[in-house]
């Protein structure tokens, strides 16, 4: 689904609040949004506000760097986490792959049924040995996929979760931040502000859930 189609789905009026949540949710001082703060559920994340929450995900289609291309279509069936990181970032992006591949570890042998996702926010620098060595280095398993491409591929994903992209030239953090959980049927649950810590456990935890609601609806 593309940000064109979201917006009809959605509303104006929501995607306003969206829009405002996004630029707020930045890796430079990211702090989490009014909007987000208060789950109204048994899940850990930010609630979504009324028009977005258990909406379809916008779909994608990207070179995964660990081989092949992953379409978010192969993931209906399991939750999953989706982000926006780069490899030469020195403080947001290795925090928050340490902190998701952590709960993927909390997870233990549930683990296989979930995955992980981060998109490319630096098509420039993100080259596949760059990714592959960036995911050596955080020891990061099997099933956090980072997806890549030249940069007219990734702008309509970045567009889609209200990500904005690094600036070109600029070495600190600017992008946005944002933890987004799946569930298994493909829609929106919750998200998680990336520019603060976010404990590991609470991540496992809300996918624990998405991974017992899935269970129950088969």
């Amino acid at each position: 689904m593309t940000g064109r189609a979201l917006i009809a789905l959605f509303g104006v009026g929501v995607l306003s609040l969206i829009v405002l949540v996004a630029v707020a949710g930045r890796g430079d001082g990211d702090r989490p949004s009014a909007l987000f703060q208060q789950q109204r559920g048994p899940l850990r994340g930010g609630s979504l506000p009324d028009g977005i929450d258990r909406k379809p995900a916008p779909s994608f289609q990207l070179a995964d760097a660990r081989g092949g291309r992953l379409d978010s279509r192969a993931l209906r069936g399991r939750p999953y986490v989706l982000t926006f990181l780069y490899t030469d970032c020195r403080d947001v992006c290795p925090l928050i792959g340490r902190e998701v591949g952590e709960a993927l570890r909390l997870l233990g042998a549930q683990s296989s049924s979930v995955a992980a996702v981060a998109v490319s926010v630096d098509p420039e620098h993100d080259t596949r040995p760059a990714v592959r060595a960036w995911l050596r280095r955080l020891r990061l398993p099997g099933n956090f996929h980072y997806l890549m491409g030249r940069r007219e591929q990734l702008e309509p994903v970045w567009r889609a979760y209200f990500a904005a992209p690094q600036p070109l030239g600029v070495r600190e953090s600017r992008h946005t931040a944002s933890i987004w959980l799946i569930d298994a049927r493909g829609r929106l649950r919750t998200k998680f502000s990336g520019g603060v810590p976010v404990p590991p456990r609470d991540i496992a935890h809300d996918l624990r859930l998405l991974q017992r609601e899935a269970a129950r609806s088969t």
